[in-house]
């Protein structure tokens, strides 16, 4: 019989992680390179909107969405933002690097980010990546942290050349996370709770509740650490998100949720995806309440109050290798593959 041998503790970040100086930014199609300050918002807005256009027509980020992701504590703009703007003004590329608080199993630096249609396949996304993975490197080489280390990035499956993009600059393909859509004109099944659970809509008194939910849900997720109290507060606090379509399944013995589902609603959207929809961002349930058939009474309630609205269809993506099962669930649920995306890592 062979005995395993321990694995050898990991040194500290600081100790595996090269500190990679920044790249020489220069491109003929760039006039200026710069970090994204509040002049530089709505250029980089208008720049999304144009990528969501070619690359996912069903979804884009908002000005308001920059602005929170932007403004996070953790996050410095003048050294983890950039942006390329032409001789006119206009943004051609941005991109941000944050490195999240949550580190309890892994230090993640997660690049986000783009480059405008039109300037594609010239070299200014590798300059960009370039920059992204020497900033994340930096951010890493700063952690004594005794954990894995990885930089993260995610592309939607339909952005032309980002794939072999993101080969070259030294990531791996190492997850892939399946767009499902759920057509609110087809029956939807009233589930009801059991085990004495109870249904509310999502209030503020439940939403730190939620956020518990959540980082428990999450634990055994690919790539996922625990919300910090300050990116909840900014998730649930956006234009887009709707309460009133949110739901928490309540347990009175304890007057705590112990399962939630998450809506927003996007209507600049719509018009570019041809369609009126809801967004489903997050579900998850408590590991003790798992086997209740939670998750699947909350989406039922989430789904006939999306439909009661006379929306048309629901939306959202799921990891395909998911331990908890819960692709089988969506599709039992009634949504279908649409699009897929997949999640980039280097690993430290």
């Amino acid at each position: 019989m062979t005995e395993r041998t321990p694995a050898r503790p990991l040194t500290p970040l600081s100790e595996r992680v090269r500190r990679s100086p920044a790249p020489h930014l220069a491109h003929p199609d760039v006039a200026d390179w710069r970090p994204v300050g509040e002049p530089e918002l709505d250029a980089v807005a208008e720049l999304e909107r144009a990528i969501s256009e070619a690359d996912h027509p069903e979804y884009s980020t908002s000005r308001d969405d920059l602005a929170d992701e932007l403004g996070m504590s953790f996050v410095d703009r003048e050294h983890d933002s950039i942006v390329a703007l032409d001789d006119a003004g206009h943004a051609i590329a941005w991109g941000l690097v944050q490195q999240p608080p949550g580190q309890d199993t892994l230090v993640r630096s997660i690049a986000m980010g783009g480059v405008h249609p039109r300037h594609r396949r010239r070299g200014v996304g590798r300059l960009l990546l370039d920059w992204q993975r020497a900033r994340a490197e930096q951010q890493l080489a700063a952690s004594e942290h005794h954990l894995p280390g990885w930089i993260m990035a995610f592309s939607d499956d339909r952005a032309a050349g980002a794939a072999p993009l993101f080969d070259a600059a030294g990531f791996t393909a190492a997850r892939f996370f399946a767009g499902l859509r759920r057509d609110l004109a087809e029956p939807i099944e009233p589930l009801e709770l059991g085990g004495g659970l109870r249904l509310e809509r999502l209030t503020a008194e439940r939403f730190e509740q939620a956020r518990e939910v959540r980082n428990d849900a999450f634990r055994d997720h690919w790539g996922s650490q625990p919300s910090s109290a300050e990116q909840w507060r900014a998730f649930v606090s956006r234009r887009a998100f709707r309460p009133q379509l949110s739901f928490v399944a309540v347990d009175p013995a304890i007057d705590a949720a112990v399962g939630f589902v998450l809506a927003d609603v996007d209507e600049d959207d719509w018009a570019r995806q041809g369609f009126s929809s809801t967004h489903v961002p997050l579900v998850g349930v408590a590991r003790a309440a798992r086997g209740r058939g939670v998750a699947s009474a909350l989406l039922a309630a989430h789904l006939r109050a999306t439909a009661a609205e006379g929306i048309d269809f629901s939306t959202l993506e799921v990891d395909a290798a998911s331990p908890t099962g819960a692709f089988a669930l969506y599709e039992r649920m009634g949504y279908r593959p649409a699009a897929r995306e997949t999640g980039y890592t280097i690993v430290y």
